[in-house]
């Protein structure tokens, strides 16, 4: 009897899906659509081209994915995210990065956006993918090819920043813990 694709491990699905398998592609993404969809809005500042940058990206890890080499799927897809945001033209305008209902009022989520949007792209790619999206440092280094001491350092001067344009905010603006 065949598992359904929704009842197999990741490695189980990855490994299926390199051969060709595209339901357990279709899983994978499933799985790891939200979470490599918000990295891209929050890396991209503009809901649109964020939301363009995570389908461009699943679509190149479909067309690559004999390059899979191991590792955490979600992180290869961010990974390849980043490269293809790196391409894509600089927008300045922020837009909505924010998941859907997780601050209080407009007003703080335009706060967020413009806050974020004022962060260089490397840190605010550290951020989203240490603090946002919960990789560790050495992680989101795989994603962002970079040192793990240089993630590091943008992660701190990234949430410094954050830190002090969201002061006036609730305390989890403030700090919190760190990777």
């Amino acid at each position: 009897m065949t598992v359904p694709p929704d009842q197999r491990s990741e490695a189980e699905l990855i490994e299926r899906a390199i051969v060709g398998d595209d339901r357990a592609f279709e899983e994978l993404t499933r799985r790891h659509h939200r979470s490599v969809r918000a990295f891209c809005r929050r890396i991209a500042t503009r809901t649109g081209d964020g939301d363009d940058i995570a389908q461009s990206a699943f679509l190149t890890a479909w067309r690559r994915r004999s390059t899979y080499a191991g590792g955490a799927f979600r992180s290869w897809v961010c990974a390849i995210a980043w490269r293809i945001f790196l391409k894509h033209p600089q927008m300045d305008t922020a837009a909505e990065v924010a998941d859907e209902g997780t601050l209080a009022s407009d007003g703080e989520r335009l706060d967020l956006m413009n806050a974020l949007a004022s962060l260089r792209p490397e840190e605010r790619a550290a951020v989203a993918l240490c603090v946002g999206e919960g990789l560790s440092h050495a992680e989101a280094a795989r994603v962002l090819d970079a040192p793990i001491g240089t993630v590091k350092s943008w992660t701190l001067r990234g949430r410094a920043r954050l830190q002090t344009m969201l002061s006036d905010y609730a305390p989890e603006y403030r700090g919190g813990a760190s990777r």
